[in-house]
């Protein structure tokens, strides 16, 4: 028979009535946990552990956030939800409108790792990939947009959130992820890590540390062109987001495939951290700008989700066939 801890608080007690009402909940925030070999001292590096929210990723914040306003303004009611992914927006979204009873249509990168895909059919979704053709070289996640909209221009049964124009996306996170951060660091955070995907997490994020604290250093993190960094995008190769906000970031740091897979490495190895591709992208480009400007205090990297959910890209990592 388990017992309460006398000294429990109250957040580890929590009972909700849906996974749902786990996203974005004050009283129970996602964890910072410190980094304990790789970080540069003098700095303490924090990663804020996103893929403990209900359905594995940072982006269960979005598309909460996406779905409440589109239901606020009438939207949803009669439609199928369509929205082009490279996996975890569409695995939130199928998670939530599986709670809904609500059909869902992901368009997916062909290059989109296997287990993302198994997860939103097991989720219900509809899953169609882009052709391995891309015309004209163009980027994977750039044809998944052009073909979900042709599908929305063609039927009136869709309604896409658009994560990429969305501003409940970047809203999510600065009522939530940003007030979280600030709360957790007890105001003493001086840097703020993201990678650069939809933007609406360093745009979110670093509006709300900026408005607390302007001297707060707000960076993101961008991959190389030509790289296979699943979740990032480099902005000269694919479209610019309509919702990043550059005027709140100071810095862009670039990072490049090696970079990423030495650090998911040392990330497993040595820090039991099970980061992914972006969580390892992210925190390779953190820990070398730390080190080359030997930053003091309290740094906040930003982890999307898990290498759980990409066991091809853990078996590259080890150069297992």
């Amino acid at each position: 028979m388990s017992q309460t801890p006398d000294n429990a608080q109250p957040s580890q007690l929590a009972r909700y009535a849906s996974l749902a009402d786990m996203i974005g909940d004050p009283a129970n925030p996602t964890p910072l946990a410190r980094l304990a070999r790789l970080a540069p001292a003098p700095t303490d590096v924090y990663v804020k552990l996103e893929w403990t929210n209900p359905f594995g990723s940072v982006k269960d914040r979005a598309a909460k956030w996406m779905l409440a306003g589109m239901a606020a303004r009438g939207e949803l009611e009669g439609k199928t939800v369509l929205e082009p992914t490279s996996g975890n927006t569409g695995i939130a979204l199928a998670a939530l409108c599986a709670l809904a009873g609500r059909p869902m249509t992901a368009i997916v990168p062909y290059s989109m790792p296997a287990e993302k895909s198994v997860l939103l059919r097991a989720l219900g979704a509809a899953v169609i990939p882009t052709p391995t053709d891309a015309p004209d070289g163009r980027h994977p996640m750039d044809v998944a947009m052009d073909l979900a909209l042709q599908m929305l221009a063609e039927s009136d049964e869709y309604v896409m959130p658009n994560q990429y124009d969305n501003p409940d996306n970047e809203r999510a996170h600065y009522e939530s992820t940003g007030p979280e951060i600030w709360a957790q660091t007890g105001g003493t955070v001086r840097y703020f890590f993201a990678g650069i995907g939809t933007g609406g997490t360093v745009s979110g994020v670093g509006r709300y540390l900026k408005e607390r604290d302007p001297s707060i250093r707000i960076i993101g993190v961008e991959p190389v062109p030509g790289h296979h960094i699943s979740g990032l995008k480099n902005l000269e190769e694919t479209a610019v987001p309509a919702i990043l906000n550059r005027g709140v970031i100071d810095e862009i740091v670039y990072v490049d495939d090696a970079q990423t897979l030495e650090c998911a490495r040392r990330l497993h190895a040595e820090e039991a951290l099970l980061g992914g591709s972006s969580t390892a992208a992210c925190l390779a480009a953190a820990l070398r700008w730390l080190r080359e400007n030997n930053a003091a205090g309290v740094a906040v990297a930003l982890a999307p989700d898990s290498s759980q959910k990409a066991m091809s890209y853990l078996r590259a990592m080890l150069g297992d066939a």
